[in-house]
């Protein structure tokens, strides 16, 4: 049933401009960049051989900013979240979510539609990308630069990271009211673990107490962190594993929530109205020590007292900034007039 065809027009005339430009994305990020890069690969090599006593050899690095990592991947992570707002988020500022909820089909079908929809896109994008990039690459001069990385690092891994982030954003979707709450909290929980972990280390470091190391960051908090995944740094065993794990989890959790959504609170920042404490407590939180961090940051190194001092005035300062900021959340409505496709 999600593989019906009225549901996936449907889905596509809503997505199509964000679809092509992802297709854009995908073209810039390999076959066009592999072929920038080879350029600047020889021309590189060109200066070493005028060098004495020096070999230009590509790193393992320099074929992962072609498949996996570099600021293209970043856009393409940016078009895919904005993917899920188009199928979700602005169906509910429009209002045209009544109208899809009116279709003869069940709603766990529905949000399985936008899924596999958005998935397949992604999917075929990725591929009929990665295969000319990957020739143009090996046909080069440079082509011993891929025996220098693996599957998962430059397929696998970032073809299900980029999978799993699109799900986790479909499933912020389902409890927002809204594009902007989706927007906002898809990146706010898609970092969470990270800048939980930030933040705690700067308030041991300020007030000189250690429960932990701070010395390293975790490999396990990057596993929790949803955002590693899109950005191409889980291609290896374990990372694709947890990718798919995590990928069937927001899958799950999105079709039952999709399915027990309150349209009546579409336009507001959650439907869920159960969550709202819950998410303005950690928004309130997050955001007074990033006041604490940021104004202690300008203090100097040695001046402990006069750190610490900063530490709270930055906290206390940010924390009404929030409270302020947290009531206007709880109080918004947008909607806009949308007709039904």
């Amino acid at each position: 049933m999600m593989f019906e065809k009225a549901l996936w027009f449907q889905n596509y005339k809503q997505a199509k401009m964000i679809i092509w430009m992802m297709l854009a994305l995908f073209i810039l990020q390999m076959p066009i960049q592999a072929i920038l890069s080879i350029e600047s690969w020889k021309e590189r090599a060109a200066q070493a051989d005028q060098a004495e006593e020096y070999v230009y050899e590509i790193q393992a690095w320099d074929i992962l900013q072609i498949f996996s990592e570099g600021m293209f991947t970043i856009f393409v992570t940016i078009a895919i979240v904005m993917l899920a707002v188009l199928l979700i988020g602005l169906e509910r500022n429009t209002r045209r979510n009544d109208f899809t909820f009116s279709l003869p089909f069940k709603r766990e079908t529905l949000f399985l539609a936008k899924w596999a929809l958005g998935t397949v896109i992604i999917t075929v994008f990725f591929i009929i990308n990665f295969v000319p990039a990957y020739f143009i690459v090996q046909q080069s001069d440079f082509n011993s630069g891929l025996n220098l990385v693996t599957s998962l690092e430059i397929f696998w891994g970032p073809l299900l990271g980029y999978i799993f982030f699109y799900t986790f954003a479909l499933l912020i979707g389902t409890i927002t009211g809204e594009m902007i709450s989706q927007i906002f909290l898809t990146f706010i929980l898609g970092f969470l673990p990270q800048m939980i972990l930030i933040l705690i280390q700067e308030f041991m470091r300020v007030h000189d107490f250690f429960l932990f190391s701070i010395g390293s960051q975790p490999r396990w908090v990057e596993y929790i962190t949803p955002v590693y995944y899109a950005i191409g740094e889980m291609g290896e065993v374990v990372g694709i594993f947890a990718a798919i794990v995590f990928t069937t989890l927001s899958l799950w959790g999105g079709s039952l929530l999709y399915r027990n959504n309150k349209i009546e609170h579409n336009g507001e920042f959650l439907v869920f109205k159960s969550l709202n404490p819950i998410f303005m407590v950690l928004l309130t939180v997050l955001i007074s020590l990033f006041g604490g961090l940021l104004l202690s940051s300008l203090a100097p190194w040695g001046a402990n007292v006069l750190r610490i001092l900063s530490y709270w005035i930055g906290f206390t300062t940010f924390l009404l900034f929030a409270l302020l900021f947290i009531r206007r959340l709880a109080a918004m409505n947008v909607t806009f007039t949308g007709k039904p496709t």
